[in-house]
C-alpha cells in the first residue's frame, strides 16, 4: 500500500504506546518548522502537500507525521494558522491527547492563538506546550516579555500541565528541551478498546493498483484484516484488505493507532473528512441534535434563535442553526436568546452526519472576521432525536372588566364562547402575580369568570399562557 519506509523497526513499533500531539498557532509561527525537526516520518497525509499549501506556504490542510519519543510513538498533527482554516484545527483538535502551541517570539500571541487555546480547552485537553518560537529573530528582553504574556494568557485558560520552552527550529535550538517538556505533559486518553469500531477519517484518496485507502485514528475499537467496515453516513460497507502505520503493514490495530486503511470496494472520491469508519449499523446518521452548550466567556457576540454556525460534532463539522430552549414544567420551550453561562438547544444541521450520543460540541462563527473571537461556546450532544419538535410559548392578555369579590369577569382572552369554553379550568395570571382559575364562561363574546386568589382592580391586565408543538428544521 505504500512505497516508504518506516524508520522504526517492526518489533520497536508493536511495544511502543500511540499519542497524538496537536501542532497549533498562527500562521507563519512557525509550526510546520517545527514539525520536520521533530518528525522521523512524514505519512501520506504530510505537511504541506495540498498543492495550494505548496503554492501560498501555508499550511492549509491538517499533516501527520511521526517521531518516537522513549516509549510513546507520536502522531504530530500539524493544524492550519490561517483564521480562515479554524474548522481543520478543530477537526486536529478532536483525536489529540495533547498539544503544542507555538508563539512567534518577533510577534507575540495573536487572535487566532487564543480561539486555538478556547478549541483545545472545549476538546477536553487540559495539558500544553507552549513553545516560544523564531528566538533566533528577536532580543532576548522581547523574548522574556512575550513568555510572560504567554504564561498570564494561559493561566487564564484553565489548562492544568503547562511547560514552557524557547526554540529555533532553523537554528535545530531547543528542540531536546521541547521533547523533555513534551514528556512531562504527555498523558494519553483513555481509549475504548472494547467498544464498537469508531474512526473518523481525515483523509481519503486512491493508490494505484490497491483502491481507495482511508486514514485516520482509531478513538474505540479494534480493526483487524478482512473485517467488513461501513462508512457513516454513506452506509457503504467494504472488507478492509490491509492496515498500515506509518508504512508498517499491520494484521489488527486497536483505539489509539494511527492506521491507514485499504477498502478497495468504496470509491474515495465519495468519502468527506468527518465520515467515520465504524462497525456495520453502529452509528446513527441524523440532520438534528440537542446539545448542552458551556458559552466561551471570550465570545462577546449575542446567540439568538435561528443563529448560523458552524457546528463540529466530533469529527464532522457541518454548517447549523441554533434553536435554544429551556426545560418548563416538563416542556421544551423555545427561547428568543441566550444570556446564561450554558444553555440546551436543538441543532439543526445543513446536511446530515454521522453523530453519536456524548459526542464533544463545539460552534463557531466562521461569518465573524477573524479579528473577532468566533468561538461561541462547547459542550456534548445529549441526544439524536428524529425531529426537532419544541413547545413555543404564547401569551395572550386579557383585560378585567368587572369585579365582584372574588369572583371577576375577564375579557380578551378568548374571541367566541366556544373559544372560552376550551380555557375552563385554565390558569391565569395577572401582571402583578396574582393567580387565578377560569371557572366559567360570560355571555357570547368570549368573557370569562375567573376566581383570583387575592382581590384585583378592575382594568387589571390578566395573562393566559399556552403552549404550542412546532417542528424545526435547517432554513429560514
Amino acid at each position: 500500500m505504500s512505497a516508504s519506509h518506516c524508520c522504526v523497526p517492526r518489533d520497536m513499533m508493536d511495544s511502543l504506546i500511540p499519542v497524538h500531539v496537536g501542532l497549533m498557532g498562527h500562521i507563519d509561527h512557525g509550526k510546520t518548522a517545527l514539525a520536520r525537526v521533530l518528525s522521523e516520518q512524514v505519512s501520506t497525509a504530510g505537511l504541506d502537500r495540498h498543492p495550494q499549501a505548496q503554492e501560498r506556504g501555508i499550511t492549509i490542510d491538517l499533516g501527520f507525521t511521526m517521531f518516537v519519543l522513549e516509549n510513546y510513538l507520536v502522531t504530530l498533527v500539524d493544524s492550519p494558522g490561517h483564521a480562515d482554516l479554524i474548522r481543520s484545527v478543530v477537526a486536529g483538535a478532536s483525536i489529540i491527547d495533547t498539544a503544542i502551541l507555538a508563539v512567534a517570539a518577533d510577534e507575540g500571541p495573536k487572535i487566532q492563538t487564543g480561539e486555538h487555546l478556547v478549541v483545545l480547552s472545549s476538546m477536553g485537553i487540559d495539558s500544553l506546550v507552549v513553545a516560544i518560537t523564531k528566538i533566533d529573530a528577536a532580543a532576548n528582553d522581547q523574548i522574556v516579555q512575550i513568555e510572560a504574556k504567554m504564561r498570564k494568557i494561559v493561566a487564564d485558560a484553565g489548562f492544568k500541565k503547562v511547560e514552557y520552552v524557547r526554540v529555533s527550529a532553523h537554528k535545530n535550538e531547543g528542540i531536546d528541551r521541547l521533547r523533555k517538556a513534551l514528556l512531562r505533559v504527555l498523558v494519553p486518553r483513555v481509549r475504548d478498546v472494547n467498544g464498537s469500531l469508531l474512526i473518523p477519517i481525515d483523509h481519503a484518496f486512491p493508490v494505484k493498483g490497491h483502491g481507495t485507502v482511508a486514514t485516520g485514528t482509531i478513538v474505540r475499537g479494534r480493526l483487524a484484516e478482512g473485517a467488513l467496515v461501513e462508512i457513516a453516513p454513506l452506509g457503504i460497507s467494504s472488507r478492509v484488505r490491509s492496515i498500515e502505520t506509518f508504512s508498517h503493514n499491520r494484521s489488527q490495530a486497536s483505539a489509539g493507532d494511527r492506521v491507514g486503511i485499504n477498502i478497495p470496494e468504496v470509491d474515495s472520491t465519495l468519502i468527506s473528512r468527518g465520515d467515520y469508519l465504524c462497525s456495520p449499523k453502529s452509528i446513527p446518521t441524523s440532520d438534528c441534535v440537542h446539545v448542552h452548550i458551556h458559552v466561551n466567556p471570550l465570545y462577546n457576540g449575542r446567540i439568538t434563535k435561528n443563529l448560523v454556525v458552524s457546528a463540529a460534532l466530533g469529527m464532522p463539522i457541518t454548517t447549523g442553526q441554533i434553536i435554544p430552549f429551556q426545560v418548563v414544567g416538563g416542556r421544551r420551550v423555545v427561547v428568543d436568546s441566550v444570556e446564561e453561562p450554558e444553555f440546551d438547544a436543538a441543532l439543526a444541521l445543513q446536511k446530515p452526519v454521522a453523530v453519536y450520543a456524548h459526542a464533544r460540541v463545539l460552534l463557531v462563527r466562521t461569518d465573524l472576521p477573524p479579528t473577532q473571537m468566533r468561538i461561541i461556546g462547547s459542550g456534548i450532544i445529549t441526544e439524536i432525536p428524529d425531529s426537532i419538535m419544541l413547545q413555543r410559548r404564547k401569551v395572550r392578555t386579557g383585560k378585567v372588566q368587572r369585579v365582584r369579590g372574588h369572583d371577576v369577569l375577564v375579557e380578551g382572552l378568548a374571541s367566541s364562547k366556544k373559544a372560552a369554553e376550551s380555557l375552563i379550568g385554565l390558569r391565569v395570571r395577572t401582571r402583578g402575580g396574582v393567580d387565578g382559575i377560569i371557572r366559567a364562561t360570560f355571555g357570547t363574546r368570549g368573557v370569562v369568570s375567573v376566581e383570583f386568589e387575592t382581590p384585583i382592580e378592575k382594568n387589571e391586565e390578566v395573562d393566559y399562557e399556552r403552549f404550542v408543538e412546532e417542528t424545526y428544521s435547517f432554513g429560514p
